[in-house]
């Protein structure tokens, strides 16, 4: 006679073992700390970045629209009854972008590795600075600081493609065509 005991442990340890094989190998999540995940954090990062940008600078226009500037500080809003819809919903917009902004910040600053939240530091300090101008600012300072922004964008998605760069196993140091990628980049670069 067969010992039910021992027909069910081995069926049981297969079963667990299955389940557990599935769950590690499971491509429908994103293991916590892997490169699809640093991926996902820097794409969301780029995109409220240059979202706010692009809000920003809208608002700068939507500003020059219906303001004349007397003076450095001193300007007059005519045809408030366009003006100040426009600009409420303008600034509920920046809000709402740069809330975004914040957050990819912080979610970067809990998974990046150090090359690219030092880049990431560079577009914050560029976006601070095209904040910062006064909206009497002339509109070639707007663009140069918006422009500083894009270019530590550049800067950052080039570090993050080093970051998130497949490198070869030990047995494949022979790959011609990877080193002269990288090589080409780190020329680039320098």
């Amino acid at each position: 006679m067969v010992d039910p005991i021992s027909v069910a442990g081995p069926s049981a340890a297969k079963a667990l073992t299955s389940v557990l094989t599935k769950q590690l190998q499971s491509k429908a999540g994103v293991r916590l700390g892997s490169r699809e995940e640093r991926r996902q954090v820097y794409a969301r990062f780029q995109g409220a970045v240059t979202e706010s940008v692009t809000i920003s600078l809208a608002v700068r226009a939507a500003h020059r629209l219906h303001t004349v500037w007397l003076g450095k500080q001193i300007s007059i809003t005519f045809r408030p009854w366009a003006a100040f819809p426009a600009a409420s919903e303008a600034l509920t917009n920046m809000r709402h972008a740069e809330s975004e902004l914040i957050q990819a910040y912080l979610d970067l600053r809990l998974v990046a590795n150090p090359e690219p939240l030092v880049a990431a530091d560079l577009i914050v300090e560029r976006f601070l600075e095209l904040r910062a101008l006064h909206m009497s600012a002339k509109h070639s300072e707007a663009m140069e600081a918006a422009n500083g922004v894009f270019d530590a964008q550049r800067a950052f998605m080039d570090v993050c493609r080093d970051d998130l760069w497949y490198l070869p196993a030990r047995w494949q140091l022979y790959r011609p065509a990877w080193w002269k990628a990288r090589r080409w980049r780190r020329n680039k670069a320098g």
